[in-house]
């Protein structure tokens, strides 16, 4: 019998999808992305994030990130395949499944969007996830993470004073100020501490 695959916590579904009602406002004698109904909980680490549901339902979107679910593995350091804790409680560390900084596939990189990985999903993340395929990655145990930018899609007003996306999912680190005012985070970016690759899991 075939092993049943999870629905990765961090995956979106079609349902969750929701209109974004974007703006630019002006604050501080300069102009900010917002919503037009924005709440004070859409804003974080200086840029505003991207609306998305909760309700898990409809087709599930394979090569997408659900932004909330992303930025809290993030922050809480959960396994990005089912949604618990991904640090080990004997040894206090996270295990991580990072990309490779270079060709040989043997020094990760140091900072990363990709939420962890909890030991007990190491296999079934490394064999199904899109985005680890696209790169070389590398089994890792972390000892810290901490936030340090956000991959966000970037705003200006065309010639009519129109709202208009002039970049696409750029990384812009947290003290870029005069960029995250003009931002849609949607996935948050941390830099990894104490850093030990691991072997990769057996089967």
């Amino acid at each position: 019998m075939a092993t049943q695959l999870h629905k990765p916590y961090v995956t979106p579904y079609a349902e969750e999808t929701l209109d974004l009602p974007l703006a630019f406002e002006r604050a501080a004698g300069s102009l900010q992305l917002t919503y037009r109904d924005a709440l004070p909980q859409e804003r974080m680490f200086g840029a505003l994030w991207a609306r998305c549901g909760i309700a898990r339902e409809g087709k599930i979107q394979w090569h997408q990130v659900h932004t909330l679910r992303q930025r809290r593995c993030m922050l809480k350091r959960l396994c990005r395949v089912c949604g618990e804790p991904a640090t080990d409680p004997d040894t206090g560390r996270i295990s991580w499944i990072l990309p490779s900084e270079s060709a040989d596939g043997l020094r990760p990189a140091r900072s990363t969007a990709h939420p962890p990985t909890c030991r007990a999903h190491l296999g079934e993340a490394l064999a199904t996830c899109p985005h680890l395929r696209r790169e070389t990655p590398v089994v890792c145990t972390v000892g810290d993470s901490s936030p340090i930018g956000v991959l966000a899609n970037l705003y200006g007003e065309d010639n009519d004073g129109r709202l208009v996306e002039t970049s696409h999912q750029v990384p812009i680190g947290l003290d870029e100020f005069h960029l995250l005012s003009r931002a849609l985070a949607t996935q948050l970016i941390v830099r990894i501490e104490d850093l030990r690759p691991e072997l990769p899991p057996v089967g």
